[in-house]
């Protein structure tokens, strides 16, 4: 299983990230662009039969946790 975090703040001012083990992501200029690319990459992982889920930071600190189809997860 492989998560793929977004933490609510930027990394530097205008500069998101997407987190997941020691893997290499690109940077984005919006936050919206790095859910984006993680809900991609998530769908991938999934496709090469390692399950995957997105976890997004809200402004209250807490993770909340999406399938590859950006579905909530309980």
């Amino acid at each position: 299983m492989i998560t793929l975090k977004i933490p609510y703040a930027p990394v530097h001012p205008g500069v998101w990230s997407v987190n997941a083990d020691d893997r290499d992501f690109p940077q984005f200029k919006s936050r919206v662009d790095a859910l984006r690319f993680a809900i991609r990459e998530a769908l991938k992982f999934e496709q090469d039969g390692c399950p995957a889920l997105v976890a997004v930071e809200g402004v209250d600190g807490q993770w909340r946790m999406f399938d590859h189809a950006g579905k909530g997860i309980l």
